[in-house]
């Protein structure tokens, strides 16, 4: 596997996934925010691009990642950790549930959230109006049977040679 980092830029505002009670079909239920959706639907056309053009790596084993952001303004300023979960749900597969069974629907950049072990240098660098960003950064873990204790990755390495 490829073990050099791969980089790549979300533009616009980076919103957090706070969730707000809606009216479903009779019933409140928790959904992520408008701003959000707007947010996670303009990111996932700028990856659907880099999936075109061939420069969207996919990570199935553990892996580092830094997320630089570049907020639009002070106002409303996000908490950090919320923004790293917006990020990591935006890049990770999407699955969808078909007659009952949870089906892989879209490959992103993660196949999981849970397959990043650290997010070792990731910050809010400043406020840029002019140019609202993400820039993140991912870098391939070495992982062993032996040393990981994640079971999905562990099952993923197994899976890889062929030791079931």
């Amino acid at each position: 596997m490829n073990k050099t980092p791969f980089a790549f830029v979300l533009y616009g505002n980076p919103v957090t996934k706070k969730n707000s009670p809606v009216m479903v079909k009779g019933r409140s239920v928790l959904l992520p925010s408008e701003a959000y959706r707007k947010y996670e639907s303009s990111c996932r056309k700028a990856l659907q691009v880099l999936k075109v053009q061939e420069k969207l790596r996919h990570f199935s084993m553990g892996v580092s990642m830094c997320c630089l952001y570049y907020l639009e303004s002070k106002a409303h300023y996000p908490d950090l950790l919320g923004l790293l979960q917006s990020t990591s749900d935006i890049i990770s597969d999407e699955y969808k549930t078909i007659n009952h069974k949870k089906t892989l629907y879209t490959k992103w950049v993660l196949s999981d959230d849970r397959i990043i072990k650290n997010f070792d240098g990731s910050k809010i660098v400043e406020v840029n109006s002019l140019q609202p960003r993400v820039i993140v950064i991912i870098t391939p873990l070495s992982t062993t049977i032996d040393t990981e204790t994640d079971p999905y990755i562990i099952k993923q390495l197994k899976e890889e040679n062929n030791l079931f």
